[in-house]
Formats: structure tokens, C-alpha cells, sequence
């Protein structure tokens, strides 16, 4: 394979003359700005004026060895790609410079061409890695589509918080698209190699939601026959979204509160902690403040959470962004139903443009997707995207005032009732309807005995 030539800005430190001036003339010759230093302390000053590309490091220098010294030379942003140099007998010390982070070693004795390759492809390595870090953003920002000034200011949020490892408080209403801008977030992230965990709060409860967030040890229950990595474990190095936050239940949130102040996991039925460097992510449509004062939510756990917020604009404080929207969605939904090409008419837009879209983003896309499944040619009219009447009717639970006085509990299980029944048993068109996620629904369903 060709390696690229790209020129970089390279700092040598070593402490033999020979090896000085043999770096800086081959690499020099090469086209890169070359700047030598013979000892830790003259390399550490030399990374404090100025940025460097690249750093080729002796290991053994007179003052301090270059894996102990690895650290403080990657303690930049960017930090340079670290190279160390190194004796035939110092070969397993470069290995473990490697896991500390230094990205390749040169065995003394080395020739011009071993040098040239090395730096070369090092640097063309972190050139394709910066390329491909640019297209992950630009991939993760442009799914969050829109021209609107409140998306415009959303993704210039992402763009500025990404790059931080703060902890992100994510709110907006149900189907604004709250998990795509934790994507986005951590994809415009350092950690954007690293895994992206979703872990939807709500979903589990009790020891089963502890076990899944923070793993078990062998016999810590009944059941647990094998040791578990937890999702906090699994997301080490990356990101972690915990979604429906304000779902997590009491007892669970002064351990979840400890990852954040300490990073460190204690495994269900565990006597030691595990260290983890992850990023979180929190998700609510709920307000946190409100949860706080009714006394749901630790205050500590929210202060922790929310050092960051960015708030998802609903659909309907964005309505220019409805048509690209809506086009976007019948050209994936064509995709998946393996249709050809499909046009929505003006006319569809329009009627699209004057709802209000109490589920946002989430029922827009579903909307279309019907539309796509059921149209019978390739143009999406205004048929196609509105629903029956019946369906767009108010839906109220009446209070009878010749009858009695209902309770608020009889009272919300028939609002229940009415609204499944107006959206033909359709619970997330129904949850959103509602004002509540898919799992608040499940859970009252089951309180109601309805389900």
C-alpha cells in the first residue's frame, strides 16, 4: 500500500547527539518542521510552547523514562502521536508504552528508510483517523435534519458540547429524537471509536434494572449462575445514554451517582469496584426539577446529570423543517417496502405543515411510513398521509354531571381507554397523545388492568 506523504510539525527527544541528528536531518530532508530536545524536561517545555504532530521519544532518558513520561506528553488537546524509541532489550517496556498509549516503537539501531516509513505512516494514520472522525460528525449532525433556526442552534450545540467529556442532560418532548442527539453527541466525541450504549431506564425494574446497569458477580441471586458485565462497564471508553432517566428507580440512584463522582461500578452481590471512564448521556421528557421537588429524584443525582442541557424542539416550533423531513422519510420508507422512487405532493405537504404532531418527529415518520406501505402509486397525496377523521377528533373523557363523582384513577383509566380506542389500539400514537412514553403507558395499562 502507498503511504501518503504528509508533512508534520515533530519533536525529537533523545539524549544521544547521533540519534538527534539523525532524525532531524531524515525527517527535515522529508519536509517536516523538526525541533530536538536531550531530555524529558527540555521535551515537556518544548510540548508547552507549541503543538507537535508527532513526538519520537527515547525511553530510556536521563531524567525520567519515556513510558512514565507518556502521560503528560498525551495530556494535550490534540495530543501528538507518541513513537518511542527504543533498545533491543527495551522492547517489552516499548510494549507496555503502546497500551499506555504511545501509537509505535523504533528498535535502535534504525535507518533512514525505518524512520521515514514509521513517521509516515503514523502521520497518514491520524490524518484518516481525523477524516474519519469529521465524516462520523457530519454523518451524526446530518441526521438531525433541518434548516430552522432551532435546529440550526441545536446542531451548533452538539458540535461545541461533543468535543467535552461533560456529563449532557438531554430533554425535550416524547419522539423529538432525544437518542439521535446522544448519537450525535458521542460521535462528535473523542469517543467516537468507542461503543455507544442506550439503556432505556423505564424498561427494567428494581434488581433486574441494577443487574443490567451495573452487572452481578456468580450467586449474587438466584439465577445468576454466571458473572455479568454490566452496560456502565460495557460503555467503558465510550458513551452511555440513559434514557427515561426520571424512570430510575430511588434505591438505584445514589449508585448511579457514584459512577458519576468517582467512576467506579460495584457489581450486584460484589465487594470490590470496577473503574470506568465513560461518558453519560441522560434523557427525559419529564421535567427533573419537578421530580426533585416531589421527591423522585435526588437533587445531588440532577445537579450531576444536568451540567449540561440541551432541550430537542418539538415538530411544531419547527415547521419549516417538516417537508425535508417528511421527504426524507418517504424516500427511506420507499427503501424499506423495496418501492421505487416516491413524491409527495405539495398538497401533502401542506395538510403535513398544519398539524400540530402531539408525538413529533417520531409520529411524522410513522405517518409517512403508512403512507409509503399503503399509497397505490408513487405519488403520496393528501389521502394518503391523513389519517380518518375519526382519528383527529378530541378525544375527552366526559364527566357525567348527573352521574357520580368519578376518581381521579377511573378518571385517567377511561381517558386510557378512549384514546387507544381513537387510535385503533396504537400505543405509541396513543402514549404520545397522552404526553407519556411507551413505558409509562405499559405500566398504567397493567395498574388498570387493561392490558
Amino acid at each position: 500500500m502507498t503511504i501518503p506523504e504528509l508533512r508534520g510539525n515533530i519533536l525529537v527527544i533523545d539524549d544521544e547527539r547521533g540519534i538527534r541528528a539523525l532524525c532531524g536531518d531524515v525527517l527535515r530532508r522529508a519536509g517536516h518542521q523538526v525541533e530536538v530536545a536531550e531530555t524529558a524536561a527540555a521535551g515537556l517545555a518544548a510540548v508547552t510552547r507549541g503543538a507537535f504532530d508527532l513526538v519520537l521519544c527515547d525511553i530510556n532518558l536521563p531524567d525520567q523514562d519515556g513510558v512514565s513520561l507518556l502521560p503528560r506528553l498525551l495530556d494535550r488537546d490534540p495530543a501528538p502521536t507518541v513513537i518511542l524509541i527504543t533498545a533491543y532489550p527495551s522492547i517489552d517496556t516499548a510494549v507496555r508504552g503502546m497500551k499506555l498509549g504511545a501509537r509505535d516503537y523504533l528498535g535502535k539501531p534504525f535507518s533512514p528508510d525505518e524512520l521515514r516509513l514509521v513517521v509516515g505512516r503514523a502521520l497518514a494514520e491520524d490524518a484518516l483517523r481525523r477524516d474519519n472522525a469529521a465524516l462520523r460528525r457530519q454523518l451524526a449532525l446530518g441526521g438531525l435534519l433541518g434548516d430552522s433556526a432551532p435546529m440550526v442552534e441545536l446542531r451548533r450545540t452538539i458540535e461545541k458540547v461533543g468535543a467535552s467529556d461533560a456529563t449532557v442532560l438531554v430533554t425535550g418532548e416524547s419522539g423529538t429524537g432525544k437518542e439521535l442527539v446522544a448519537r450525535a453527541l458521542h460521535l462528535a466525541s473523542r469517543r467516537s471509536t468507542a461503543t455507544f450504549v442506550p439503556v432505556n431506564c423505564g424498561a427494567l425494574v428494581g434488581s433486574l434494572l441494577d443487574s443490567e446497569l451495573f452487572g452481578h458477580v456468580r450467586g449474587a441471586f438466584t439465577g445468576a449462575d454466571h458473572a455479568k458485565r454490566g452496560l456502565v462497564i460495557t460503555a467503558d471508553k465510550g458513551t452511555l445514554l440513559l434514557d427515561e432517566i426520571a424512570e430510575l428507580p430511588l434505591e438505584l440512584q445514589p449508585k448511579l451517582l457514584r459512577t458519576l463522582q468517582a467512576g467506579e461500578v460495584k457489581p450486584v452481590g460484589g465487594t470490590d469496584t470496577v473503574t470506568v471512564d465513560v461518558r453519560v448521556v441522560a434523557a427525559t421528557n419529564r421535567d427533573l426539577r419537578a421530580e426533585v421537588a416531589a421527591g423522585r429524584f435526588r437533587e445531588d443525582l440532577y445537579y450531576r446529570l444536568a451540567v449540561i442541557t440541551i432541550d430537542v424542539p418539538p415538530l411544531r416550533d419547527r415547521k419549516r423543517d417538516i417537508g425535508d423531513l417528511a421527504r426524507a422519510f418517504a424516500a427511506a420508507a420507499a427503501h424499506r417496502a423495496r418501492r421505487g422512487h416516491v413524491e409527495l405532493t405539495e398538497e401533502a405537504v401542506a395538510w403535513l405543515e398544519s398539524q400540530t404532531w402531539p408525538g413529533n418527529v417520531r409520529e411524522l415518520e410513522n405517518t409517512i411510513e403508512r403512507a409509503v406501505v399503503l399509497a397505490a402509486g408513487d405519488r403520496i397525496g393528501v389521502d394518503d398521509v391523513r389519517p380518518p377523521s375519526a382519528k383527529h377528533q378530541p378525544v375527552v373523557a366526559a364527566l357525567d354531571p348527573a352521574g357520580p363523582v368519578l376518581t381521579l384513577d377511573e378518571l385517567e383509566r377511561r381517558h386510557i381507554l378512549a384514546v387507544l380506542a381513537a387510535c385503533e389500539g396504537g400505543k405509541t400514537k396513543a402514549a404520545a397523545l397522552l404526553g407519556i412514553n411507551r413505558t409509562t403507558l405499559w405500566k398504567k395499562l397493567n395498574q388498570y388492568g387493561l392490558e
